[in-house]
């Protein structure tokens, strides 16, 4: 199945119009979600719907439509989940399809009536979704899905026209509900270096998904790399078969002006932190011994690898690595993306 044969799907089911308010049969609800589970089993709709992603939204982190299907104000988006991240309970309204397309989610969720009465949240249910399960929800529904595993996970959702908060408006706060509206991110030089180490992340879940499907998504791969940081274009490479290989006498640059980088001591292990201002981040963390490398590197505007020192060959590579994953070095000849 494509995109263009969902569209169609939802003509042929006369799904009603925005403007109306209403409400499609539950029926033809199951039959979208059957659709897309049909289509993710063949990669063809998921590359249908990762081509636009990627053209349109770049690798922004947030939940916002990539496509909303005409006359009928249908959304879809995709969900990129950092591992641990919950999106914490929040309501849906009207009706949505949601399928898991890489790594695993678990979902709560919560009882809305009793959760009405009590004006707090009371557990449900929990199950854990892999890659490939598709569900959706009719009803009025409380639920907060989260990434329980170590690896970057993404979900696509189509969400109804009509989908938001309501159960506040009708009972009162909701003790432990999370806000409708999420809280503008602080504008200073470390947030933005944060914001666009995020948008690589996205690129390489994107490139996780899209690995293992095939020679028909070379050529998203191959945009994905074109776009990336060096840290992405080495993940394209090795998705597409090449070598892009980071050597020991590659020179890096520093990156992320306005931002320092420290190393602060911590139960027995030492922290390479970035710090803007009054805000830190904590982006690499080795054992006590590896601390003068650390210390050299937050003191370096350019270095190779095998200078950094106490280290082995292969250690120095793997800390190289992860400077150039977070994007605080990287190779000269990276340096116009």
């Amino acid at each position: 199945m494509r995109l263009a044969e969902l569209t169609a799907l939802f003509g042929r089911l006369d799904f009603p119009a925005p403007e109306g308010h209403g409400h499609p049969p539950r029926d033809h609800v199951r039959a979208i979600e059957g659709a897309v589970r049909a289509g993710l089993s063949d990669d063809e709709l998921l590359l249908d719907l990762f081509a636009l992603e990627i053209e349109r939204r770049d690798g922004a982190p947030d939940l916002a439509p990539f496509h909303v299907i005409p006359e009928l104000g249908v959304r879809l988006a995709f969900a990129y989940w950092r591992p641990g991240r919950a999106a914490g309970a929040h309501e849906h309204s009207d009706w949505t399809v949601t399928a898991v397309v890489h790594n695993t989610l678990d979902v709560a969720t919560f009882d809305w009536d009793a959760t009405a009465r009590a004006r707090r949240l009371v557990p449900k249910r929990l199950f854990s979704a892999e890659a490939g399960r598709v569900g959706h929800i009719y009803g009025p529904c409380i639920h907060d899905p989260r990434n329980p595993t170590g690896s970057w996970s993404i979900s696509l959702h189509l969400f109804g026209p009509h989908d938001g908060p309501v159960i506040e408006a009708q009972v009162g706060p909701i003790e432990g509900l999370t806000p409708a509206a999420p809280q503008a991110a602080p504008d200073d030089a470390l947030s933005a270096a944060l914001l666009a180490y995020e948008r690589e992340c996205v690129r390489r879940a994107q490139i996780d998904a899209l690995e293992r499907r095939g020679p028909q998504a070379a050529a998203l791969l191959a945009r994905l790399h074109a776009r990336g940081d060096a840290g992405t274009r080495r993940r394209a490479a090795r998705a597409l078969g090449r070598t892009e290989a980071l050597g020991t006498h590659a020179v890096l640059a520093r990156r992320w002006p306005g931002v320092d980088l420290d190393v602060a001591p911590r139960a027995g292990r030492a922290e390479l932190v970035a710090r803007c201002g009054p805000r830190a981040q904590v982006l690499l963390r080795v054992d006590a011994w590896a601390g003068p490398a650390l210390h050299a590197v937050s003191a370096a505007r350019e270095l190779r690898p095998s200078d950094i020192p106490g280290l082995a060959e292969a250690e120095q590579l793997a800390l190289a690595r992860a400077l150039v994953d977070w994007g605080t070095f990287q190779p000269f000849e990276a340096q116009e993306n």
